[in-house]
């Protein structure tokens, strides 16, 4: 064979190489879905590209690791470490027909990748007693979900010398049937670049351990795209914030929206937040977040599970539109408002957080992109919300400092100082979530309100009603 013809085969055989691996890397998919719900919680962003983890090797990561997973999980009663079931104990919402917990998108991109969704963060778990199974509320915050601790899993995993093609494909071959080309491309490819890219997105979050723990429920809402997206140098601000319900939407139309009033419209809270995800803002951007739009504009909160006390809850209601409405009623004069710091005296760090300067950068980021719907500013205050659901949105205040209605409507001095949060149990009389004693406790992250970012002082609206009132105004509002 001639020197000529064998570089032809050679090239010939590289230029099918090169097609192979990129029909593996971006071969597509499509979702189906029986409903729209089931499109909310597992329905694919459009993050797969950019942060989307090959399916065998996010399954297998609690069976390769599952020391890492007990250091850095909050374990929960019945927490199950096979398969992918195991990312429970990170408080997840798990159905048990589903591979992956509420949140978790599959679709594939060259193979099946998993990706989040709205639906991780967004969905409250809650039960009655301890012994029933949990209830799911959609849409609302998800007060037990563990973010920081299942990105510590990770990260520690991908500087872990286990995260090798030796190490992890007899587990994947136990949970997936791979032909041969599949496993040399997971050995080559897909278990090195998953690692690289974990190791670089904990470089990326490296911030978060110079600060207090997010804790569950919780995260640092403004600097995770302050120091990612926009690359600004690392501060010493602590953005620490509750995951927010996503409830009923559509009503605040005009309003200020994120807890510090930093968006103006659903469609920029919606179009900035799925930039976080990893989603790009082409090919079905628009279209999925106009659809995630429409379908949180009208969706409502579960009704208050027990009974309530019709004559207490009509004197309540009163109460209400005397001392609350104007912030929190439909229509207040003041609600969908941002409210100065230094009038309701709440933590400050959280504004402190995103100031004009940094909504100049991340829009300068949106503008290059090519988005023109996600502008931002800086925080001015905190948003006086509509109490949408509010039974369900413990533990209070936008850092989740105040464990129960009954503890935001006494004086400061006496809100419980330390107090455990992400147990699921309810507590209707107060309203709020069981959040002392030995379960709590055992199934809890201790939240110390003394820590930067975790106070629990200001809103002091209502704490001089007399007792009777404030009775009435927690009977009300278990029905809002």
């Amino acid at each position: 064979m001639s020197r000529r013809k064998t570089k032809h085969y050679l090239i010939s055989a590289l230029v099918l190489l090169l097609v192979f691996v990129g029909w593996q890397l971006f071969r597509g998919g499509k979702q189906d879905f029986a409903n729209e719900l089931d499109r909310f919680k597992y329905g694919s962003l459009g993050a797969e590209l950019v942060a989307g983890i090959p399916y065998p090797i996010f399954r297998a990561l609690p069976q390769v690791f599952p020391d890492l997973l007990e250091r850095h999980a909050s374990l929960g009663p019945g927490a199950d470490r096979s398969g992918g079931a195991a990312y429970d104990a990170f408080g997840l919402a798990v159905e048990a027909d589903r591979p992956l917990p509420i949140g978790f998108s599959i679709k594939r991109l060259g193979v099946e990748r998993v990706t989040i969704n709205c639906a991780l963060c967004h969905t409250t778990t809650y039960r009655l007693t301890p012994d029933e199974a949990p209830r799911h509320a959609h849409g609302g915050p998800g007060h037990t979900v563990n973010i920081q601790g299942w990105l510590r899993f990770l990260f520690a995993a991908a500087h872990d010398p286990r995260f090798t093609a030796s190490g992890m494909l007899p587990i994947i071959e136990q949970q997936s049937t791979l032909d041969l080309s599949e496993r040399a491309m997971y050995a080559a490819l897909w278990i090195p670049l998953t690692r690289l890219a974990l190791r670089i997105a904990g470089d990326q979050l490296s911030w978060m351990e110079e600060k207090p723990a997010w804790g569950p429920g919780r995260d640092d809402a403004f600097n995770l795209p302050k120091f990612v997206l926009t690359q600004a140098p690392w501060d010493d601000t602590v953005g620490n914030t509750d995951f927010p319900a996503l409830w009923r939407l559509g009503e605040r139309s005009g309003h200020l929206l994120h807890s510090g009033g930093e968006a103006r419209s659903v469609t920029a809270v919606i179009a900035s937040s799925m930039l976080g995800t990893g989603a790009l803002p082409w090919g079905g951007f628009d279209a999925r977040n106009r659809w995630l739009e429409s379908f949180l504009s009208a969706l409502a909160p579960p009704p208050f599970p027990a009974p309530t006390d019709p004559a207490l809850t009509a004197r309540g209601g009163e109460v209400f539109a005397s001392h609350c409405a104007g912030c929190h009623g439909s229509g207040g004069e003041r609600t969908g408002q941002a409210i100065p710091v230094m009038e309701v005296g709440t933590d400050p760090e959280h504004v402190l957080t995103f100031q004009a300067g940094d909504a100049q950068r991340m829009n300068r980021v949106t503008a290059t992109l090519g988005m023109d719907n996600a502008e931002l500013q800086g925080a001015e205050g905190y948003v006086a919300r509509p109490l949408v659901g509010i039974w369900l949105l413990a533990p209070y205040l936008h850092n989740g400092s105040v464990p129960t209605l009954q503890d935001l409507l006494a004086p400061p001095a006496q809100r419980p100082t330390v107090f455990y949060r992400g147990y699921d149990v309810l507590d209707t009389t107060k309203v709020g979530f069981v959040a002392s004693g030995d379960a709590a406790q055992a199934n809890g992250f201790r939240f110390d309100t003394r820590q930067r970012g975790n106070g629990n002082g200001g809103h002091r609206y209502g704490i001089e009603l007399a007792a009777p009132d404030k009775q009435a105004l927690l009977e009300f509002l278990k029905t809002l």
